[in-house]
């Protein structure tokens, strides 16, 4: 199976191959998740995987650059960012608001980028303990896999530095309200000098996306992978594209954001003219870079279908501002771009 490079093969199978793929392997950790004994750690697990099940779609079309690991390879990103969605909700709506807490949450995650890494009591610094095995089953799925990938040692310091970004944007994000934006700056001014000029919110989006990770993961599945390509792809998705994904991730927040005072990186451009200006640099930035991957065509197909997937959701359309916006956003990945949006605006609405 080839990865396709056109929009329309591409749907297909998308629709075919990879979500049917995707459920095989993500119903199973609904039933666990459905299992757990602790309350709230039970309505945590059930709502992420309830809300954020199109990050698991979205994440499995990487399989389709796997081949004969398609299914390994899909079943690692469906427990990694089953993972990353439960972690967040933890994070995100938990009346505890202590680093260390979140740090050693977000340790799961780094865990299950190294095989052998001994599994460790992740709820120690909060009250919810008995979850029935289900963090640490997410984490040894991980292991297990990554482990048997061929290539897997050139991707894994990649791999890990940016789990380990994307740990202490978590860390520092859900923390007291009043020091949120000091620590994000002073978290900033320790990494600028390894990014292009960036401001400190736009370094804290690029740290977010999980997409570099899966993307180095997929790599991982051949054989002659060097070390040269793994630093080529790793540069290639970090920052610039995975910039471009939290960017509109953040963007069909905004409403939701504002009425519930939270934190939404987009708040500090200076308007909205900067705002579009600097997506437009993310995304020509990307495109620029992806010149230099393998499988060009394929990655470049994986921006438009980003692009497509957050303007096409509801939030943005129900808003007739955003909406104008989102035309702006649509012309930016040209046709590809609107042929995934229709077909996504679609999808959604037939779900």
């Amino acid at each position: 199976m080839n990865a396709p490079t056109k929009p329309i093969p591409l749907l297909m199978n998308i629709y075919k191959e990879v979500i049917p793929t995707v459920h095989k392997y993500f119903d199973p950790w609904k039933q666990k998740a459905a299992t757990i004994p602790d309350s709230e750690l039970r309505a945590q697990a059930l709502d992420s995987l309830e809300k954020k099940e199109f990050h698991c779609e979205g994440g499995g079309v990487y399989g389709l650059v796997a081949k004969d690991r398609f299914d390994d390879l899909i079943q690692f990103i469906i427990a990694y960012q089953i993972a990353c969605d439960y972690l967040d909700n933890l994070c995100d709506r938990s009346p505890s608001l202590d680093p260390n807490d979140f740090r050693l949450l977000h340790q799961a995650l780094l865990d299950a980028l190294t095989p052998g890494a001994e599994l460790k009591n992740y709820y120690q610094y909060r009250a919810e303990q008995e979850d029935g095995g289900y963090l640490h089953a997410l984490v040894k799925t991980c292991q297990d896999i990554l482990v048997t990938f061929p290539a897997f040692d050139k991707v894994r310091a990649g791999m890990l530095e940016l789990s380990g970004y994307y740990g202490d944007l978590q860390v520092h994000k859900h923390v007291k309200k009043e020091d949120r934006i000091p620590r994000l700056e002073s978290w900033f001014e320790l990494h600028r000098h390894k990014v292009p000029d960036m401001t400190w919110y736009e370094f804290s989006a690029c740290a977010g996306s999980t997409l570099g990770i899966y993307t180095l993961a997929t790599y991982a599945t051949k054989s002659d992978l060097t070390e040269e390509t793994a630093n080529i792809l790793k540069e290639g998705y970090y920052p610039w594209i995975q910039g471009l994904h939290i960017l509109l991730d953040y963007f069909i927040d905004q409403e939701e954001d504002i009425a519930d005072d939270e934190l939404n990186f987009l708040f500090y451009y200076e308007n909205e003219e900067e705002m579009i200006e600097r997506f437009r640099l993310f995304v020509e930035k990307s495109e620029e870079l992806i010149s230099r991957l393998p499988d060009p065509k394929f990655h470049k197909m994986i921006i438009r279908g980003i692009i497509a997937i957050y303007i096409s959701d509801e939030k943005v359309q129900k808003d007739k501002e955003m909406k104008k916006k989102s035309k702006k956003m649509i012309k930016m990945g040209g046709l590809p771009t609107l042929l995934f949006y229709l077909n996504s605006w679609m999808y959604r609405r037939e779900r």
